[in-house]
């Protein structure tokens, strides 16, 4: 009895021993799911992430050619900017230029305008000197030692080669009546006022 006894309490502690193994294996089976779930559900998470990491990269490189593009374009700006710069300059300079240009031209324009407004005066006063001495030889002319010997050379000698003229020329001319109004000289003096003629330089 006493062996029977024994056998069933090691029975009971067989099973008692398997019923905590059938546990603690069905807690590890369920741990080692766990395990696989969570390890597939980080191998999905990590193919997850590659592909991120690849979309980042194929982005980082199409970002980078954009920066590169960017930069390329940023230095043919600078350079367009750089030439506009340089030509605003030199149209500057060129404007600086033809506004002094303009300027001198201004002035002497200026100058040529005055200059012809003086030689204007000048010529108007010359003018009036010449008009005021010729009205002064006219007005004086009967006055003059030239009128005299002139008018002596015509009265004595002039008028008489003109009334010969008149006579062989125009025969039916009435010579009398010039005659009494410019009676012939006398013959004394004719060659005086001859000589006095030679003197003034009238031609006979």
């Amino acid at each position: 009895m006493k062996v029977l006894g024994e056998f069933r309490i090691r029975m009971r502690e067989q099973k008692k021993l398997a019923a905590q193994s059938s546990k603690a294996d069905k807690e590890h089976q369920q741990a080692i799911e766990g395990l696989k779930a969570a390890l597939e559900s980080a191998r999905t998470a990590y193919e997850r992430m590659e592909a991120d990491l690849k979309e980042s990269d194929a982005n980082l490189l199409n970002m980078t050619k954009q920066l590169d593009n960017a930069n390329a374009a940023q230095k043919v700006a600078a350079e367009a900017l750089e030439a506009a710069n340089i030509e605003k300059r030199r149209l500057l300079e060129e404007a600086k230029s033809r506004e002094e240009e303009v300027s001198s031209l201004r002035k002497e324009l200026a100058d040529a305008e005055k200059a012809r407004e003086e030689a204007e005066d000048g010529k108007k006063e010359v003018e009036a000197k010449l008009a005021n001495a010729e009205a002064d030889f006219v007005a004086n002319f009967h006055n003059t030692e030239a009128y005299s010997n002139f008018f002596d050379y015509f009265t004595r000698v002039g008028q008489q080669e003109v009334l010969t003229v008149l006579r062989t020329d125009h025969p039916d001319f009435d010579v009398k009546t010039l005659e009494a109004r410019f009676p012939p000289p006398d013959v004394e003096g004719e060659e005086d006022s001859y000589d006095s003629c030679k003197v003034c330089n009238v031609p006979l």
